[in-house]
C-alpha cells in the first residue's frame, strides 16, 4: 500500500513539474526580441532599436513615419496587455477578459459610448495623422505577433489577445482624457448641495480661492477673497440636537479627506535664472502608480534630432521630454471642459425629450456586451443630441455628460508635432492648438525662453456656469464656441510654475486642486537666483508641510504642556516634535495629519449634513475644503460650534481626545512613524491573485510625503515620473520612473528602475551604452 501511495505521489510530483515547466516556458517565450535581425513590414528603410541596461529602447530611423511603426512594435513587445486593458477599460469591454465579475463595470462604461466616439474622431482626422495612426498600430500587430507566446496575464486569464486597431490609439487617449477632465463629477454633489443647502453656506463651502494660491497671472485686487462666514440668520446651530444634522448611519463618512486631492507639478527657469546658462524645465505628473507602469521610456534618433522623454503604450511619439531646441511638460490644467445637462423627459411620452425646439426621440442603441465564459448581454443606450445618458441625478432625472470629444475635430493629434518643431514661438503655436485634455503646458527653449500655455477645447458657456447640472431646454443657454486657452511668455520673474491650483483670475475654472505644492513650489524658486538640473530636483523631492501648521499650532493650544492625563500629555509631546515634514520617521506628523482630518470632517459634517440626507451617494470632496474651516477657525462664531459641543476649545479637545486614545491603543501607538503608517504599494491589476501577487506586484515600501507635499505620495499615488532637462543639455537631464520598462514579471526590467524612483536618484535622461541591438528591415 506504502508503495502504491508513493507512485502515485510520483507521479502528481511529475505532472506538477510538467505543467509548471511548460508553465515557465510559456512565460518565458513571450519575452521581446531583444536581438538579430527582423523584416517588418512596410518601413520604408532599416530601423535599428537599441536598449541600454535598463531596458530603455534608442529608435533609430530614418523619417518619424519609420520610428512611429518600430515604436508600436515595441511598446507590443514590452507592453501589450497594459495596452489592451486600457482601452477595455476606455471602452467598457472588460468582461470579454474577466468575465461575469467585470460585467457592472463594462455596463457603467459601455454607456459613455467611448469606442463610437474614438471611430467618429478617427473619421474626422486628416489623411496625415491617420497614417500615422495606421503605422504604429501596424507595428504594434507586428511586434505582438513576433512574441513566441501571448504575453503571460492571457496565459492566467485563459484568453487571447484581439490585434489593435488605430481607433484603439483614440481610445486610449480617450482613456487620459476621462482621467483628466473630470470637472463634470463635482457637479452631482454641488446640484444637491443647491437644493438642500442656503445659497450662502453653499458659497462660502464652495470656493474658488484659497490664501494659498500663487497664479500665474493675477488680478490687480488680487486672487484670493477671504469668504464671508454665514451668520446665524443663515445657519445657527446652538441649541440643535446632534442627531438632527446626522445621516440614518452615523459611521458614514460624506466628506472626502483634502489630502486626496490630484495633481501633478512643473516648473520651468530661463536662461538667465540658470547656472550654466541654458533654461531648464522640471515636470513630475502624479497619476495612480501602478504596474506595468503608465509611461514607457523612449529615444528617437532621427536625422538631424534627438528626441527623448516618455511616451504612453497605446499612443505613439514622445508625450512629455525634449526635441533639443525645446523641452515640453504637462499638468492638469483643471479647466472646465465638461458638463452634466439634466434631460428633461417629455411627460406626455417617455421615449422623448425636451429640446429648445420642442421634443425630440431619444435615439436607441444597442451595444453587445461579450462575457467570458457566459452569454454575451444586449446594453440599451439612450441617445441625445448632446451625448448618450449615462447616468442619474439624485431625484432620477438622466444626466449627460457633455464633452468635446462627441463634437467633430474634438480630438487631435497635433502633440506629435512637438517631435519635429525646432521653434519656441512655434512650440506655443503647437500646443495652443493641440485638442485634448487641457493641460498647464510649461516649455524651455535651445535659446533660453520659457512659455505656459494652456491648451482646448475649452467652451464658451452661456446662460450658466457650469459649476452644477442644469437643463438646457431654455434656448440661449448652452455652449457657444470656444475660449482660447491662456499663455505667458517670457514672464518677467524668468521662471513659471504650475501644480494644479489657480493660475488665473477669470473662471477658467471653479475646481481648482489645492494650492499648496505651487505655494511651496514657488517659495522654493524664491530661494536662489539661479539654479541647476540637480537643484530643481531636490525641490521635487521636498515634503515640507505648511497645510499641517496651523492644525499643529491648534493641539498646543487646548492641550498645555502641564496636561495631567498622560495620554494627551504625549500626544502634545508627540506634536510638538514634530519637524514640520512628511517625512517617514516623522510620528508627529501620522498625529497632525489625523488631528487635521478629524478637525475638518467634524467642523464640515453639521453644515453638509442636509446635503447628505438627501441622497445617499452624497459625497463632498470639494478640494479646497480646509479654506472654510480655517475661515471659521479663525473667527471661531457661537452659532456654528459642533453640537453638541458647548465651545470651540470643548470641540478641539474632544477631537484630541478621541485621536490620542485611538492611537495610543494602534500598534507601536504614538511612535508609529509616518512610513510605518502608510506604506506604498503599486499593484498589477492581476496582483491580487494567490502565489503570483509576489512577482506581480512591487513590494510596500515607506515613502516620504503626501498629497498636498511637492513630492506629493500616497498609498497608490505619487509622481509617475520625475524629469528635469534643459534643451541641448540632455546629458545634464534626469528622468526616473517606478518599476521599469517591461511589463513583463519574468524581464529584467520589470522592477529595475524602481529603488531609483523610491530614493530619488538623479538617473541619466539620456539612454545608456547598448546592451542589445535589433534591426528591423522593410519586408515581411
Amino acid at each position: 500500500m506504502l508503495r502504491r501511495i508513493g507512485q502515485v505521489l510520483a507521479c502528481i510530483l511529475v505532472l506538477v513539474l510538467i505543467t509548471s515547466g511548460w508553465v515557465w516556458l510559456r512565460a518565458r517565450a513571450s519575452l521581446p526580441r531583444l536581438e538579430g535581425e527582423l523584416a517588418l513590414g512596410g518601413l520604408a528603410n532599416p530601423v535599428t532599436v537599441a536598449r541600454d541596461s535598463r531596458g530603455i529602447p534608442v529608435i533609430s530611423a530614418s523619417s518619424l513615419e519609420d520610428a512611429l511603426r518600430a515604436q508600436g512594435f515595441v511598446h507590443a513587445q514590452d507592453r501589450y496587455f497594459q495596452m489592451d486593458l486600457n482601452r477595455r477599460a476606455t471602452a467598457g469591454e472588460l468582461a470579454a477578459l474577466f468575465g461575469n465579475k467585470a460585467l457592472e463595470a463594462d455596463e457603467r462604461l459601455r454607456k459613455r459610448q467611448r469606442r463610437h466616439a474614438a471611430r467618429a474622431l478617427l473619421d474626422g482626422l486628416d489623411s496625415a495623422t491617420r497614417r500615422w495612426l495606421e503605422m504604429y498600430a501596424e507595428g504594434v500587430n507586428a511586434g505582438l505577433a513576433d512574441l513566441g507566446a501571448a504575453p503571460p496575464e492571457y496565459l492566467i486569464l485563459r484568453a487571447e489577445p484581439d490585434p489593435w486597431l488605430p481607433e484603439d490609439t483614440l481610445l486610449a487617449t480617450l482613456g487620459f482624457f476621462d482621467m483628466l477632465s473630470f470637472n463634470h463629477r463635482m457637479e452631482k454633489p454641488l446640484g444637491v448641495m443647491a437644493a438642500t443647502l442656503p445659497e450662502a453656506l453653499l458659497d462660502f463651502l464652495t470656493p474658488s480661492t484659497s490664501r494659498w494660491d500663487a497664479p500665474l497671472i493675477e488680478s490687480p485686487e488680487g486672487s484670493y477673497r477671504p469668504a464671508v462666514i454665514p451668520g446665524p440668520e443663515v445657519l445657527d446651530l446652538r441649541g440643535v440636537e446632534p442627531e438632527s444634522r446626522q445621516t440614518s448611519d452615523p459611521a458614514r463618512d460624506y466628506i472626502r479627506p483634502v489630502g486626496m486631492a490630484l495633481g501633478s507639478n512643473n516648473w520651468a527657469v530661463a536662461a538667465d535664472r540658470s547656472a550654466h546658462g541654458g533654461a531648464v524645465l522640471a515636470n513630475d505628473p502624479h497619476l495612480g502608480l501602478r504596474v506595468p507602469h503608465v509611461w514607457h521610456r523612449v529615444q528617437f534618433e532621427l536625422p538631424g534630432r534627438r528626441i527623448v522623454g516618455v511616451g504612453a503604450p497605446g499612443l505613439p511619439g514622445v508625450v512629455i521630454g525634449s526635441n533639443g531646441a525645446v523641452a515640453w511638460g504637462a499638468t492638469n490644467s483643471f479647466a472646465d471642459q465638461t458638463d452634466l445637462i439634466v434631460v428633461e423627459v417629455d411627460p406626455e411620452d417617455p421615449g422623448r425629450y425636451l429640446t429648445p425646439e420642442g421634443s425630440e426621440f431619444f435615439e436607441t442603441r444597442l451595444e453587445t456586451l461579450r462575457v467570458k465564459g457566459g452569454d454575451d448581454i444586449e446594453l440599451e443606450v439612450r441617445w441625445t443630441r448632446w451625448g448618450p445618458v449615462t447616468d442619474e441625478d439624485w431625484l432620477g432625472r438622466p444626466l449627460v455628460v457633455r464633452s468635446p470629444i462627441h463634437d467633430d475635430g474634438g480630438l487631435n493629434f497635433d502633440l506629435l508635432g512637438m517631435m519635429r518643431t525646432s521653434s519656441f514661438d512655434d512650440a506655443v503655436e503647437l500646443l495652443a492648438g493641440w485638442r485634448g485634455p487641457s493641460q498647464n503646458w510649461l516649455l524651455a527653449a535651445a535659446d533660453g525662453r520659457i512659455g505656459w500655455v494652456v491648451n482646448g477645447p475649452i467652451p464658451r458657456r452661456v446662460g450658466f456656469d457650469g459649476k452644477d447640472p442644469r437643463s438646457w431646454v431654455t434656448p440661449g443657454i448652452g455652449w457657444f464656441g470656444e475660449r482660447p486657452g491662456p499663455q505667458l511668455v517670457e514672464p518677467p520673474e524668468r521662471v513659471l510654475y504650475t501644480a494644479n491650483g489657480r493660475t488665473v483670475p477669470d473662471p477658467l475654472s471653479h475646481v481648482w486642486m489645492h494650492s499648496g505644492r505651487t505655494h511651496r513650489i514657488r517659495e522654493r524658486l524664491a530661494e536662489r537666483e539661479t539654479w541647476d538640473e540637480v537643484g530643481l530636483r531636490e525641490i521635487q523631492l521636498d515634503v515640507r508641510s505648511r497645510y499641517h501648521d496651523e492644525f499643529a499650532d491648534l493641539v498646543l493650544e487646548v492641550v498645555s504642556a502641564e496636561e495631567a492625563d498622560p495620554t494627551l500629555r504625549s500626544f502634545r509631546e508627540t506634536v510638538a516634535g514634530w519637524d514640520g515634514t512628511a517625512g517617514i520617521d516623522q510620528s508627529g506628523f501620522v498625529a497632525v495629519a489625523r488631528f487635521a482630518e478629524a478637525v475638518v470632517d467634524g467642523v464640515l459634517e453639521p453644515l453638509l449634513a442636509p446635503a447628505a440626507r438627501a441622497d445617499e451617494d452624497f459625497v463632498y470632496d470639494w478640494a479646497l475644503a480646509d479654506e472654510p474651516v480655517r475661515r471659521i477657525l479663525e473667527e471661531r462664531p457661537e452659532h456654528l460650534v459642533p453640537p453638541p459641543h458647548a465651545d470651540w476649545t470643548a470641540f478641539l479637545r474632544s477631537v484630541v481626545e478621541r485621536l490620542a486614545s485611538d492611537l495610543a491603543a494602534a500598534p507601536r501607538g504614538l511612535d508609529r512613524t509616518w512610513g510605518e503608517a502608510r506604506p506604498v504599494t503599486i499593484r498589477h491589476p492581476l496582483g491580487s491573485l494567490p502565489v503570483l501577487g509576489g512577482y506581480l506586484n512591487m513590494p510596500a515600501t515607506p515613502l516620504p510625503g503626501w498629497a498636498g507635499t511637492v513630492r506629493a505620495q500616497t498609498a497608490s499615488y505619487g509622481a509617475s515620473m520625475r524629469l528635469v532637462v534643459s534643451p541641448g543639455k540632455e546629458e545634464l537631464g534626469m528622468l526616473h520612473m517606478p518599476a521599469g520598462q517591461s511589463g513583463h514579471f519574468m524581464s529584467p526590467h520589470y522592477a529595475d528602475q524602481q529603488d531609483a524612483w523610491v530614493r530619488g536618484l538623479p538617473t541619466p535622461l539620456l539612454a545608456g551604452e547598448a546592451a542589445t541591438v535589433l534591426r528591423l528591415v522593410p519586408g515581411g
